[in-house]
């Protein structure tokens, strides 16, 4: 099952958010709330939510484990 959350109206630019994305992408949610707390980066917090975000609706949909969720997509894209 797949479970989306997104961020809109972030004033950040693309590029530096880009790169914290990178970080996160493909690793398991525990892992990756690891680094984005780890990272000291405006951009950083904003995807901290966002992960979180799709942990709640993953929680309160399915009742699935966290510890089986992976980051499988992470896009930034310009406003």
């Amino acid at each position: 099952m797949e479970f989306r959350s997104c961020c809109k109206y972030a004033r950040i630019s693309p590029r530096k958010a880009r790169y914290v994305i990178d970080l996160v992408r493909g690793k398991s949610v525990n892992d990756a709330l690891r680094i984005l707390r780890a990272t000291h980066k405006r951009a950083s917090y904003m995807i901290d939510k966002v992960i979180r975000a799709a942990i709640a609706a993953a929680n309160e949909n399915l009742d699935v484990d966290v510890d089986s969720l992976y980051v499988t997509q992470a896009l930034v894209d310009g406003g």
